[in-house]
């Protein structure tokens, strides 16, 4: 978010606390995400996770626990992301890696953040991902996304980056379509 809004350095002063950490099954938890809403101190509530392969399930859920204080949720995640406010001016939101619509995680989102000049790096990070699955290598089929991207940063300048880092240093690029949909939904949820 700092390539599109003033986001300070020091955690302390970010315009939005981000809690990491909690899996999708602590935050689909019944209960969890219908207490965060109820708390006086929590305004605006944004809910970002892996679809994995659950998808609908993921987003159902999340439903069933905002229905109470959001009875006007759409039956289905719009692919734009979810944005709702009730009539205490509590905010929820809800975005579902990669893209609101597909199956997939975070890995599968920072994919398509490649710069285009950087493409033919990827294909043959992919294709070396490929070789060593057909050599023996032990990832499993959901952890692809992820071994492409890894591979694909262990090939930049520094190799081995984080992808929160290579986005810094706009080695992902930061301002790709893909990303502006995602940064559209998380300025309207923070009016930022």
């Amino acid at each position: 978010m700092r390539a599109h809004v003033q986001w300070p350095e020091q955690v302390d002063q970010a315009p939005v606390y981000i809690e990491i950490g909690k899996s999708a099954d602590e935050i689909l938890q019944i209960g969890y995400i219908s207490t965060k809403l109820k708390d006086r101190e929590v305004q605006t509530l944004g809910i970002m996770l892996d679809a994995d392969t659950k998808l609908k399930g993921r987003y159902e859920r999340i439903r069933n626990q905002c229905l109470t204080l959001f009875p006007a949720l759409p039956k289905d995640l719009p692919v734009s992301g979810l944005v709702a406010e009730n009539l205490e001016q509590k905010r929820v939101g809800v975005w579902i890696m990669p893209d609101n619509a597909s199956e997939g995680s975070i890995e599968m989102f920072l994919r398509y953040l490649v710069p285009n000049e950087s493409e033919p790096v990827w294909k043959h990070a992919t294709e070396s991902v490929a070789r060593a699955l057909e050599m023996g290598a032990p990832c499993r089929n959901s952890h692809i996304p992820k071994a492409n991207l890894y591979t694909w940063l262990a090939w930049q300048d520094p190799p081995g980056q984080s992808p929160g880092i290579a986005l810094t240093k706009k080695i992902l690029d930061p301002h790709s379509p893909t990303a502006d949909v995602f940064v559209h939904w998380f300025r309207t949820l923070y009016e930022l």
